[in-house]
């Protein structure tokens, strides 16, 4: 695999904001901008895809120069911002990588209710308005980017409580198995970014390792599910984690406990405004 000279990451759309100035804005939900040498990639859409196109403009980033969108799975406070008219406006004729299982109506068990949490475009939709890669296998899309495609389960436990998936045949349990996560690779070693890590940040991360044949992590990125799990399911994640990676920036769903579970010298702050970068 190719590596990636210079990597920017910054934090569009996030639960919390990390900056005062300029007067940024969240929501729950997730999304992030990639630059991979020349190459620009959004990564998620947040829930509404107003913090999205709010921030962008204030941090001086042009949406209409993406190259490419990539969607880390089908819940919608992932893919909402696609029901933005002027977001989706901005990021038309992209072409757009997810898994297939992407399109399925996807429900959250709330109180005793089945809400509808999926993709606010048909598939159609989403032919009509991008150059659209629907695949469950990994796909190094750019030079020294994959897309994970389905990740493996090697026996971690999986997120996915409460989650539901509808068709013609009834109502089962959604196994997520369209939550996808990017591996970049770089002089300082493999970057792991996630959108919410419904199959585990440890699975992923031996996946990971499997399909880039690079054993190095530098730095793991995004949600990792964990905001739901017990202090001490929590404790053996971020412990085997920290044992893996130099540096861990945990976002969205993964719980203030997670968070201060992690080193000083590991830790990064990936709230909205927040950007990682790699500079060679």
């Amino acid at each position: 695999m190719e590596q990636v000279k210079r990597l920017k990451i910054t934090v569009l759309s996030d639960n919390f904001t990390s900056t005062i100035i300029p007067p940024l804005i969240g929501e729950w939900g997730f999304s992030a901008y990639i630059e991979a040498d020349q190459i620009r990639i959004l990564y998620d859409v947040g829930n509404s895809g107003l913090p999205v196109l709010h921030n962008a403009k204030l941090l001086n980033i042009d949406l209409s120069k993406v190259d490419y969108v990539v969607l880390s799975h089908g819940h919608s406070d992932h893919t909402g911002g696609l029901g933005n008219k002027e977001l989706l406006e901005l990021l038309k004729r992209k072409t757009l990588i997810a898994h297939p299982s992407i399109i399925e109506k996807k429900f959250l068990n709330w109180s005793g209710r089945l809400q509808y949490i999926g993709l606010p475009l048909t598939r159609e939709e989403l032919e009509k308005n991008f150059n659209l890669i629907l695949t469950k296998k990994p796909l190094e899309f750019t030079k020294g980017v994959m897309f994970s495609g389905e990740v493996k389960r090697y026996g971690y436990k999986e997120y996915n409580s409460g989650l539901f998936k509808a068709s013609e045949e009834g109502v089962e349990e959604d196994k997520l198995y369209d939550d996808i996560a990017l591996f970049i690779n770089t002089p300082r070693g493999l970057v792991i970014l996630t959108g919410c890590g419904h199959s585990n940040i440890l699975n992923i991360i031996n996946y990971a390792k499997e399909v880039t044949g690079v054993d190095k992590i530098y730095a793991v990125l995004g949600g990792f599910h964990l905001l739901s799990s017990d202090d001490q399911h929590v404790k053996d994640v971020i412990n085997k984690l920290s044992s893996q990676a130099s540096k861990i920036a945990p976002s969205h769903c993964s719980g203030n406990l997670a968070k201060s579970l992690i080193t000083k010298e590991q830790f990064i702050d990936f709230g909205v405004g927040k950007s990682f970068e790699i500079l060679e």
